[in-house]
C-alpha cells in the first residue's frame, strides 16, 4: 500500500508550522542569519516554498516566528523557575540568572546554545531578546526593578556570553560567585 498523497493526508497546519520553525532554527544554529534562505528552510522542513509562504509570507515573518518560539521557550523556563521560588523579591532575576546555568533545547531539536551563537552576530535577534527582557522587568518591576537586581541581570548576561566560548554552552562560574549573585537578589533585612 502506498503512502497517502498530499490531497489524502490529514491536514496539520500547526505541525507544519512547527516543522518550519524547527528547520529555520536548525539553519540559524548551523549557518547563521546571513545564510538563512527560504529555499533552505523549506527543503529542511520537507515543505514546498508555497507551503512555507502559507505560514510565513516573508523571511521577516519566518524570523519573527523563530524569535517568538525562542522567547516563548525562555518565558516558560523562567515561569517554571519562578513558580518554584517562594520569595517574591528578586524572583524574576533569580530565574533569569539560574537559566544561564541550564543547558536548554528548544522544541527538543535545536540547542539554544547554537541559536544564541547566531544571536550574538545579529542585531535583530539581540534587539528582540532585549525587548523581551525589558518587558519582563516591567512586568516584575515591583520585585525586580532595583539596582541589585539590575547588576545581577547584567552579570547573568556576561555569564551567558562567556558560555558561548564553550562547545557545551556551560557556564564556568564558581558556586560562591553564583551564591553571591543570588544573595544580591534577596531583600535586605
Amino acid at each position: 500500500m502506498s503512502p497517502p498523497n498530499a490531497y489524502e493526508r490529514k491536514k496539520d497546519p500547526e505541525g507544519v508550522r512547527a516543522a518550519i520553525i524547527d528547520a529555520a532554527m536548525a539553519v540559524l544554529a548551523d549557518k547563521g542569519m546571513s545564510r538563512l534562505t527560504i529555499d533552505g528552510v523549506a527543503s529542511a522542513a520537507g515543505v514546498t516554498k508555497g507551503g512555507l509562504f502559507h505560514h510565513f509570507p516573508t523571511k521577516d515573518t519566518l524570523i519573527d516566528g523563530v524569535l517568538d518560539s525562542m522567547t516563548a521557550h525562555a518565558a516558560a523556563s523562567v515561569e517554571a523557575e519562578m513558580a518554584a521560588d517562594p520569595e517574591p523579591h528578586g524572583r524574576f532575576t533569580r530565574a533569569y540568572l539560574n537559566g544561564v546555568f541550564v543547558q536548554h533545547c528548544i522544541r527538543e531539536s535545536v540547542s539554544s546554545h547554537a541559536l544564541c551563537l547566531a544571536m550574538i552576530a545579529d542585531p535583530i535577534l539581540q534587539d528582540r531578546w532585549a525587548a523581551w527582557v525589558e518587558t519582563q522587568v516591567r512586568i516584575h518591576a515591583a520585585t525586580d526593578d532595583n539596582v541589585a537586581c539590575r547588576i545581577v541581570r547584567l552579570a547573568a548576561d556576561g555569564i551567558w556570553l562567556s558560555t558561548m566560548r564553550s562547545k557545551e554552552g556551560v557556564a564556568d562560574v564558581s558556586p560562591d560567585v553564583r551564591a553571591a549573585l543570588i544573595a544580591m537578589t534577596r531583600a535586605s533585612p
